[in-house]
């Protein structure tokens, strides 16, 4: 049925494309404090870049592994029900015409339309994003020289949408006892894969900058981006017209173009970084991208290239400057932190939805290697599907869980943001 070619085909594609990490700055044990700094991971590092000129008589050095997934669906509440009505209208138009549910041929060619629009229009900001990828970190703080960072980061995803460029029409055949429609709707599915390698180094600023109260620490980041995005799109007049043929072999392989990225693009991103600490808490600043590094669209296929041509699809990606303030609060030996951050401005992710974020978070750390590190915290998202997450996360040893979920409902796809971190640190 096309309910189930349509439900199948878009879930299924999304849950195959990219289900092993988090993004590069939501790497490790940050999924669980937030994209507020903490300075017992090294995966802080991915955060305010002036982290890296911190505290050095700590002289954090060490390697870190980070893998996870990240999955978000909003605005398919009811697709079940609302596509059963859809289909009992279609597959009962001859019955219907002749019982006289319709006044004519040509009212019940109209009602049908107007029954695919409402449909549509029910759905038009149907999204769901999968998103993975795994995240290396090598940090070494010293204590006269600053702190270093070298990273490497790899992100892929896919989103899936349904675009409507025009009004539907119905036609019915008396001789075939069947309705045939021009939906004028595509599943449009974007993939992207980013490949990112980072030089960071952070300095503390006492020997140019000297306070009463307190340190000054600035830090920058540069990233090697190499990236490739991609647009498909499936017209379903045809898995309407036809509800008993097998389009999965033709979607399968066109998902496979989508996630196969021979086009990419090379870019540079430049982050930096201000952070003032003092004993008992720290204010910090962040600019990410200040440079604006852009990539282009690959069409996969002609009704990509036409929605492309019509503006319905980008062609293009940019990644706009990105101001976040952050800060925490924590006690003399540092073990319990409160910290919170928040963006200044919206900006385009890469699954090209927008985002706007600010977040609070609660943590321990314990001073016993067998005692658990405890994280729990929340984050807002202001822009885009607008959907915030409680997120928690435990480190034992050096390997941390961490998870974040909007809702723990899985029901009748209700929307909801889930995401779940696995990091191992390596200390020395």
């Amino acid at each position: 049925m096309f309910k189930k070619k349509l439900l199948i085909g878009a879930l299924g594609l999304g849950l195959a494309t990219g289900a092993n990490a988090s993004t590069f700055h939501q790497a490790g044990s940050t999924l669980g404090y937030g994209a507020a700094g903490n300075t017992h991971t090294l995966f802080n590092n991915f955060q305010n870049p002036a982290a890296l000129g911190g505290d050095t008589t700590k002289r954090l050095r060490g390697l870190g592994i980070s893998v996870g997934i990240d999955i978000q669906y909003t605005n398919m509440s009811g697709i079940d029900d609302r596509t059963d009505e859809l289909q009992k209208k279609l597959d009962n138009v001859s019955a219907d015409i002749l019982s006289g549910v319709y006044s004519s041929q040509a009212a019940a060619e109209a009602a049908l339309a107007e029954a695919l629009d409402n449909y549509f229009t029910s759905f038009d900001a149907l999204n769901m994003n999968v998103q993975g990828g795994a995240s290396i970190p090598l940090t070494v703080q010293t204590t006269n020289w600053g702190g270093y960072l070298v990273g490497i980061s790899r992100t892929t995803g896919a989103n899936v949408g349904m675009i409507q460029t025009n009004n539907s029409t119905v036609s019915f055949d008396n001789d075939a006892q069947k309705a045939t429609a021009t939906t004028n709707t595509n599943l449009t599915i974007s993939g992207y894969e980013l490949t990112e390698f980072t030089l960071g180094y952070g300095l503390n600023l006492d020997r140019f900058v000297s306070l009463n109260q307190g340190t000054l620490n600035a830090g920058a980041r540069l990233k090697m981006m190499r990236a490739g995005f991609n647009h498909f799109a499936y017209n379903l007049d045809d898995i309407f017209n036809d509800i008993d043929k097998d389009f999965g072999d033709e979607l399968s392989d066109e998902i496979e173009n989508t996630m196969t990225f021979n086009n990419t693009d090379s870019a540079i991103g430049i982050d930096l970084g201000i952070q003032y600490a003092a004993n008992n808490y720290l204010l910090g600043l962040t600019l990410e991208n200040i440079n604006s590094p852009s990539f282009n669209y690959t069409f996969i296929n002609l009704a990509a290239e036409a929605l492309i041509a019509s503006g319905h699809l980008a062609n293009s990606i940019t990644l706009d400057p990105k101001a976040r303030v952050d800060f925490a609060y924590f006690t003399e030996n540092r073990r319990w932190t409160i910290a919170g951050f928040a963006d200044l401005n919206k900006t385009t992710a890469l699954s090209g939805l927008e985002t706007q974020q600010a977040g609070i978070s609660a943590s321990f750390a314990s001073n016993i290697w067998y005692a658990p590190d405890l994280r729990i915290g929340y984050t807002n998202e202001a822009a885009g599907n607008k959907l915030s997450r409680v997120h928690a996360g435990l480190t034992v040893g050096p390997v941390s869980l961490d998870l974040a979920a909007n809702s723990l409902d899985f029901d009748e796809f209700e929307d909801n943001s889930i995401a779940a971190n696995l990091s191992l640190e390596f200390k020395f």
